[in-house]
């Protein structure tokens, strides 16, 4: 009986390291731009909106669900801000912070192109693992984000 309950608490606490483990079974919620023919005006996705992946087959471990975001969206009406090309070398925590390693060409974003980066990443990186803030580590530039950081509720009426 003790054996089946440390199982039980080892399959728990499993869950809840992984990423997607508040999401519907085999999918995750990854943070896009709308295209402008898809911006929704006044509603808290206006502009970045949750795109459902599925991820059927595969373990919920981190670095396989950043990679696949990174990929960029497969749905039509979303893109990504991450430059193309820019890839996971790495994550770490360092203390409430989940750090990500990512290859050089995530330092091309500039200006509100990295703005937009930092809002997808941090929105994506807070629904899979809980995380509040992340650190990004491209080439020798170090990115600082927090959820706190971003309001993510437009409430103009688009003129």
């Amino acid at each position: 009986m003790k054996r089946w309950i440390l199982c039980l608490a080892a399959l728990s606490l499993l869950l809840c390291l992984t990423g997607c483990s508040g999401q519907e079974e085999n999918n995750c919620n990854f943070y896009y731009l709308r295209t402008v023919e898809n911006i929704r005006y006044g509603q808290e996705d206006g502009l970045i909106a949750p795109v459902k992946r599925e991820i059927s087959g595969r373990n919920a471990e981190l670095n396989y669900l950043l990679q696949l975001y990174l990929e960029g969206p497969v749905e039509e009406g979303y893109l990504s801000p991450i430059p193309r090309g820019t890839y996971l070398l790495s994550t770490l925590w360092n203390e409430d912070t989940l750090v990500l390693v990512l290859s050089r060409e995530f330092s091309t974003a500039n200006n509100i192109t990295l703005t937009l980066c930092g809002a997808c990443l941090t929105a994506t990186c807070h629904d899979l693992t809980g995380a509040e803030r992340i650190e990004v580590r491209s080439g020798d530039a170090v990115y600082h984000f927090a959820l706190s950081d971003y309001t993510f509720v437009d409430n103009s009426n688009g003129q």
